[in-house]
């Protein structure tokens, strides 16, 4: 009985082959010759002209180009010896089998070094023609079935289920993935490379769908050489962090990949993004105006979006003869490029899809976060947030206003400035700002270290400055105190911090940080104006309102586990939302975005298994959903608002599109003149930097 093992990507990390062409390359730059020829080959074999065994004959016809391809093999084992698995030199037995698709001639020398044997495809070293049959697939089978008779395969790993049939022929089979092992016991049919496939895939999405709209703006924008350069800093960075990627455990996998629940949760975001204004269907909330009005700018001009004020009396008065659209507009970027050839209303509709694919990325995010995959976790998503409809009932009474828990009333803001967003009206307002920043805070929170949080928040801050400043935040404190709060800051977690990743991922944003430097934003603290107005009493109200029924609700949950998690999010979300940048409450109600995040986990990892026999953690499990249950009214209304507004809006024969500003090249007249500032800055001829690094 033996154990055998397939060697590229399984004992060998990478494909040899590869590894071996490349390394002749760099010796013998005559191997270029054969490059027609091979790239032919891999044509032919993508339309079926080729099978795989003439396809890897063209390949390896560079041997052709090798003098003393012996001599080259040698030389190639004493640089890329080192890549075998240490998992498998722990546990390496001189009976084992290498059986591989790669050339005998190429793994010969290693399989003798450590003393184990091979089987492999017998290829000719000179031509790279084939002297057998490629060993692969059931072929494989076949060769050890001719070379070891009565042998019995105990263990059997590979990094493909191409290899089935081995497996099959295995008292035992493992699925490798880098350095992990998936056991195949309870499945032979190797679902679990697939969850891994889609893992990694969506990972990938994940990290893609904050990059590209930045790469958009950073091309588009700059001129060619700001441009250039930044583009490419960004593509470093971004495929370092995409060779980050780290698996889950195996039973994990099993959790997450419930079909029924992801199908069922996903028809449900889909619902709930239609429901939220985007892409026209149902109504589209106040803020939309502005943002309907970026969005057609950014279909309807050139990149960078000028602004001809020369002939408008009151728009030149503000920013004299021209501007620049200067916002956070990445969002838009894929859908604008879309509305360019198509229409706006089409482009409308590729935002639904756009906003549905972030929010589906995110609950992915959560369900890996949290290793399962429940629909509490979405109904506690739709419930969260703070007791608005209690401060919404004081509030009104103390001023002598209506009570209109469920209507027409935007609730969430019912403590005035202070206040901290729902994530359902994030969704339905600032959905340009709060997705972006629910992808990079989650990307951030599964990462063990430090090696790619610079690249995350650097590639947010195009999307959303006011929840960069939350991540920012966050990740300021896990690296001092250690994402468990345990640990202060030592040389590990610095030498974490020196990545290309990290460095290329910021550097690479600096141009649009410096655009947004130039908006003209008022700036102040909440106390100090209350006090300049003689209303401190109705500050410490407001506040006092704000604190207590926002979040201070939610210490029900604190326990010896989480305490330093919640002082954190306390900490930031008693201070913050004190100071002001620009009109009303955004620095507050946008920045805290990521702490929500992390207080939101923490509620479903309370509620993750209800505990009927600890009565006191049941009881504090009751009582949390009792908070989520009236904290749930804000969040319903703003549901009950966008079907009662449809209906309406049928009924009355309007749009749903909220779109009277449609364009800021002009604002006389308009709502938006007096925040015009927060979208346009001037285009400063005197400004020779901003002159200089715009195309």
């Amino acid at each position: 009985m033996i154990n055998s093992y397939d060697f590229d990507g399984t004992i060998y990390d990478g494909d040899s082959s590869v590894d071996f062409y490349k390394y002749c390359l760099k010796r013998n730059k005559k191997v270029l010759l054969q490059l027609p020829a091979q790239l032919l080959g891999i044509l032919l074999y993508i339309f079926g002209v080729y099978d795989k065994t003439t396809m890897k004959e063209k390949v390896f016809s560079f041997l052709k180009r090798v003098e003393d391809p012996e001599a080259y093999v040698k030389d190639f084992w004493t640089t890329h010896e080192k890549k075998i698995k240490k998992w498998y030199l722990k546990q390496k037995k001189g009976s084992d089998l290498i059986i591989s698709a790669s050339p005998e001639f190429l793994l010969e020398p290693i399989t003798k070094k450590l003393k184990i044997h091979l089987i492999a495809s017998v290829q000719d070293i000179h031509t790279g023609k084939y002297l057998e049959k490629n060993c692969h697939d059931v072929e494989k089978v076949k060769r050890f079935r001719k070379e070891y008779k009565n042998t019995t395969i105990k263990e059997f790993y590979s990094d493909s289920m191409a290899d089935k049939p081995m497996m099959d022929i295995s008292k035992e089979a493992y699925y490798v993935k880098k350095n992990t092992i998936y056991d195949l016991k309870n499945d032979r049919e190797g679902k679990i490379s697939k969850y891994l496939k889609i893992d990694k895939s969506l990972f990938k999405i994940g990290v893609l769908y904050l990059v590209i709209p930045n790469l958009m703006q950073l091309f588009f924008w700059f001129n060619k050489y700001v441009s250039i350069i930044s583009v490419i800093l960004m593509i470093i960075a971004t495929v370092f962090v995409l060779k980050k990627y780290k698996p889950l455990k195996q039973e994990e996998y099993y959790k997450i990949f419930d079909k029924k629940k992801l199908i069922i949760l996903f028809l449900l975001i889909l619902v709930l993004n239609i429901l939220s204004g985007a892409g026209g269907i149902f109504p589209q909330n106040w803020d939309y105006h502005g943002r309907n009005a970026i969005f057609r700018d950014l279909i309807d001009n050139p990149w960078p979006v000028r602004y001809d004020y020369s002939s408008l009396p009151y728009e030149s008065s503000v920013f004299g003869n021209g501007g620049i659209l200067n916002y956070y507009f990445a969002f838009w970027l894929p859908g604008a490029a879309i509305g360019k050839i198509t229409s706006f209303e089409f482009a409308s509709l590729f935002m639904l899809f756009w906003q549905t694919l972030g929010v589906t990325l995110f609950f992915y995010f959560v369900c890996r976060f949290l290793k399962n995959t429940k629909y509490r976790y979405f109904l506690i998503f739709m419930a969260f947030g703070g007791l608005n409809v209690i401060g919404h009932i004081i509030m009104n009474k103390y001023w002598g206003f209506p009570i209109h828990p469920i209507g027409s009333t935007h609730i969430d803001t019912s403590m005035g400035y202070f206040s901290m967003s729902t994530f359902i009206t994030q969704l339905f307002w600032v959905f340009n700002q709060s997705i972006p920043a629910w992808i990079a805070t989650m990307l951030f929170l599964q990462e063990k270290d430090y090696k790619t949080c610079g690249f995350y928040f650097a590639n947010l801050i195009p999307f959303a400055p006011f929840p960069m400043l939350g991540l920012l935040y966050l990740m300021f404190v896990y690296i001092i105190f250690g994402k468990n709060l345990d640990k202060l800051i030592d040389g590990k977690r610095i030498k974490e911090l020196l990545t290309v990743e990290n460095f290329l991922g910021c550097i690479s944003i600096l141009p649009i940080v410096f655009m947004y430097s130039l908006n003209e934003s008022q700036k102040g603290c909440f106390i100090i104006n209350y006090l300049r107005d003689g209303q401190f009493s109705t500050f410490l109200f407001n506040y006092g309102m704000y604190v207590i029924l926002e979040f201070l609700i939610y210490i029900v949950i604190l326990n010896k586990k989480n305490y330093k998690q919640m002082i954190m999010c306390f900490l930031f979300f008693t201070i913050v939302p004190l100071f002001y940048i620009g009109t009303g409450a955004d620095l507050g109600n946008r920045s805290t975005i990521p702490l929500l995040i992390v207080l939101y986990l923490l509620v479903c990892q309370t509620l993750n298994t209800i505990n009927k026999k600890d009565k006191k953690q049941f009881k504090v499990q009751v009582i949390t959903i009792l908070i989520l249950l009236v904290a749930s009214i804000t969040n319903f209304n703003e549901l009950f608002r966008s079907v009662k507004y449809n209906y309406l809006n049928h009924k009355e024969g309007k749009s749903n599109y909220a779109d009277n500003y449609y364009s800021y090249k002009t604002f006389e007249g308009k709502e938006v003149s007096d925040f015009i500032t927060n979208f346009v800055v001037k285009d400063d001829k005197s400004n020779k930097m901003l002159q200089w690094i715009l195309r």
